[in-house]
């Protein structure tokens, strides 16, 4: 009996020791790397966009730019048609036409690019950059490690139209908040990103687990 009472503790001991090693390692295991990319803006935005500002900036623009390129190549005919009377009119829809068109490729921009932040464990880097037909225009990294809370907000503005009828808006703002020794305290906008999820706060959410800070909302 005394025998069988010894191997059965011995038995006992090792099994607890492998199990709190399995433990440790679970504790020293480090966190994945892990990539976020931005949801493609839809196609119905992009299309009305081009509507509301490449129509009227190719129509208003394109029409000044060919009364002054008349007037220049066949001023006979510019004064005929009297041309000339508009060219005021002309430099002014050109200029116009070129702002509109500026306008344009600038909203362009903020809405079909492509933002992504790496959650990298290994390197210790948080690397946030945004990139508009394969060209990156944004770049910003910061140490993981630094890294300390995620904060989420929400603002919703309400108006009214003469009929009454109300339109909600709502805009976002997410940033990663971090302290470093040699800067003091930075932040990490990551607002591009968040904001084209259909489940804002819930990806938010996935990016502090993922990075393993808090989420303070």
């Amino acid at each position: 009996m005394e025998e069988r009472w010894w191997n059965s503790e011995e038995t006992d001991h090792a099994t607890a020791e492998d199990s709190g090693s399995d433990m440790n390692d679970e504790l020293l295991r480090p966190q994945p790397d892990k990539d976020f990319t931005s949801d493609p803006a839809p196609v119905i935005l992009i299309l009305a966009i081009l509507l509301l500002f490449g129509l009227p900036g190719i129509i208003i623009g394109g029409g000044g730019i060919a009364s002054l390129y008349i007037s220049i190549m066949d001023p006979d005919f510019a004064e005929s048609m009297l041309l000339v009377d508009y060219e005021p009119l002309a430099i002014f829809m050109s200029l116009f036409g070129l702002l509109i068109i500026g306008i344009l490729r600038m909203v362009l921009v903020k809405i079909m690019s492509v933002h992504r932040l790496r959650v990298k464990h290994s390197t210790d880097l948080l690397v946030f950059d945004s990139t508009y037909r394969g060209r990156e225009h944004h770049f910003e990294e910061r140490r993981l490690s630094e890294a300390v809370y995620l904060e989420y907000k929400e603002k919703t503005h309400r108006s009214y139209d003469s009929e009454g009828n109300s339109t909600t808006s709502t805009w976002i703002t997410a940033n990663v908040h971090g302290r470093s020794s040699e800067e003091g305290e930075w932040k990490l906008r990551i607002g591009d990103l968040v904001e084209r999820s259909q489940s804002k706060k819930e990806k938010a959410e996935e990016i502090a687990d993922a990075i393993g800070i808090d989420f303070r909302w």
